[in-house]
């Protein structure tokens, strides 16, 4: 009897064993079923991102191409227009519209509307807030005739914000053309006087670098970026000044470049605009206010791939490669995917400055005309007070209206801004940008162009 319920145990044991078995077995593979279908979600997820980013930066290409191609004929068409069309023709074409002309009455002290504050491109907290600054400065100066400070202010904002020439705005402010350009000149000087150390402020500080540095990563997931660098080419008359070939640029027209640093929210840490057209951008930079900063930057640190990366701005294939200035993977038939999926990210924080630059030129709409209204050696003041606007406009939350970026006439249309690529490239540099790269690589998702 007792062989037989020693049996009975060791069979009892076996199935229990079995049993178990069975069940860890079973859980395992539920558990591999569930990872795969995990996994499979995972690259399905990874796909659909690929081919909706390949997809939309397809007609991206699409798009600019067309775009650039259309403002290119448009702006051929009208630099033959200007050069055909008498001088007097122009100026009487650009008479104001009737039902304009008193708009604007002259030497008022009243506040302005809404209507008029549109004209000005800011709103009225913006406008308040630059009146509280300059109107000592502007209602002292000694220029003729006399008008109040907020008069002067509405004269030189209408001025830059609608490109508007003298003349025309003379019309309409009822006021001789000699009297607006004073404005404009006076209005500018006092800005860049009193407020570009204000407004244009480069982060000195680690806690300032820190908190730019956090806003881009929560932008593009790229670390240490805590700005993007460009350069844009404004126009200046052609074949007046001295020493003129050094103004033209590769596109055959003449320009000053801005070359400016913004932040995420699209506003201007630095900007620089003595360098004519003809500069190409690494001599520009190396020239500039700019290369000694950033030489001489005693920023935040982070140990990334077991270096330590310093704080760096993006840029594109204008620019050289340096420690401190990353630039895209140069575009081959050699790229990695993760390389690829870089260059997808690094253009995705530079839209801020893609953006500021648009977001400046439509709300300041002299910067596209300043061949036609003022001097060269003028143009610098009207770029940097333009920039100066900009910061305020933006500090203030001042609408930008869509409106203001489409071309609405000839005169709105900007000449096609020059394109080349810059081969000066350092070791430090291909380091820490393979150090993001892959960095990139290992906690965000692969996205593939294969434009």
């Amino acid at each position: 009897m007792s062989f037989e319920m020693e049996a009975d145990m060791v069979s009892n044991r076996v199935i229990v064993e079995i049993v178990n078995e069975y069940r860890t077995m079973l859980q395992q593979q539920i558990a591999l079923h569930l990872k795969r279908q995990r996994d499979h979600i995972v690259r399905m997820r990874r796909r659909f991102l690929s081919k909706l980013a390949r997809r939309l930066h397809r007609n991206y290409i699409l798009y600019d191409r067309h775009r650039r191609s259309l403002l290119s004929d448009v702006s051929f068409l009208n630099m033959r227009r200007r050069e055909v069309q008498p001088a007097t023709s122009r100026s009487r074409l650009q008479q104001p519209v009737p039902e304009q002309l008193h708009l604007f009455p002259a030497s008022s002290e009243h506040e302005f509307t809404e209507e008029q504050l549109e004209r000005f491109r800011i709103n009225h907290a913006t406008f308040q807030c630059l009146y509280d600054q300059l109107e000592h400065e502007l209602e002292d100066a000694d220029c003729e005739p006399a008008m109040t400070a907020r008069m002067r202010m509405g004269v030189a904002l209408y001025v830059l914000g609608t490109g508007k020439d003298f003349e025309s705005a003379a019309t309409l402010f009822h006021l001789h053309s000699r009297a607006v350009r004073a404005s404009v000149h006076l209005f500018c000087g006092v800005v860049n006087k009193l407020l570009r150390d204000r407004q244009i402020d480069f982060p000195h500080s680690r806690n300032h670098i820190r908190c730019g540095v956090k806003e881009f990563e929560e932008l593009v997931g790229i670390p240490q970026v805590f700005g993007a660098i460009g350069c844009l080419h404004i126009p200046v008359e052609r074949g007046t000044v001295k020493d003129a070939a050094k103004y033209i640029n590769s596109k055959g027209w003449s320009s000053i470049i801005l070359q400016a640093i913004v932040d995420s929210r699209g506003r201007f840490l630095d900007v620089s605009c003595e360098h004519p057209g003809h500069t190409n951008a690494a001599d520009m930079l190396i020239n500039s206010s700019i290369y000694q900063r950033m030489e001489q930057l005693d920023g935040p640190c982070q140990k990334i791939d077991k270096s330590n990366v310093l704080p760096l701005l993006l840029g594109d294939g204008k620019y050289p490669l340096l420690p401190w200035l990353i630039t895209p993977y140069p575009t081959t038939a050699q790229m990695t995917p993760a390389e690829r999926s870089f260059n997808v990210y690094a253009a995705k924080g530079r839209v801020c400055i893609v953006r500021t630059f648009e977001r400046l030129v439509g709300r300041w709409k002299a910067l596209n005309r300043c061949s036609t209204m003022v001097a060269t050696s003028c143009v610098p003041e009207i770029i940097l007070t333009c920039c100066i606007l900009h910061n305020i406009a933006e500090q203030n939350r001042s609408p930008y209206k869509d409106a203001w970026s489409e071309c609405h006439n000839e005169e709105d249309v900007a000449p096609e801004q020059p394109h080349w690529e810059c081969q000066i490239t350092s070791m430090d540099g291909e380091e820490v940008r393979n150090r993001l790269s892959k960095f990139m690589h290992e906690r965000f998702p692969l996205i593939v162009d294969d434009d």
